[in-house]
């Protein structure tokens, strides 16, 4: 797979989680997988789990695993900075950014669905 497809693809899977959480059109939000995903996923994703956070009523627990998945996990303006500027986010290969990056999806997914019940 082209390096490009790779990351458009995972912008799309990240579009596709956003969109289902924030129930938007992708026009919305800034969830479109293109340049907005690609250079900055750092508001969609923001403004995504601070949603689901307010759905809980503000839970401690859902309240924590955001704060330490922004603190510990979360790295990159977007998709395409972590696969350019991997050294310097402390990853060895372009292969290890595109795994930071699919890990990070996941764990937004995880985040948002315990946090909406889905």
């Amino acid at each position: 797979m082209m390096p490009e497809n790779r990351a458009l693809n995972l912008a799309r899977r990240l579009e596709e989680i956003l969109r289902r959480t924030l129930s938007c059109h992708y026009t919305e939000f800034e969830v479109k997988a293109n340049d907005d995903l690609l250079n900055d996923w750092k508001s969609p994703i923001n403004f995504a789990l601070g949603y689901c956070y307010a759905k809980t009523n503000d839970d401690p627990d859902v309240k924590n695993r955001i704060t330490d998945f922004l603190g510990n996990d979360f790295i990159g303006e977007g998709i395409n900075d972590v696969i350019v500027r991997f050294e310097w986010h402390g990853l060895k290969s372009e292969e290890d950014a595109y795994k930071k990056i699919e890990s990070i999806i996941d764990e937004v997914e995880s985040i948002l669905k315990h946090s909406t019940n889905d």
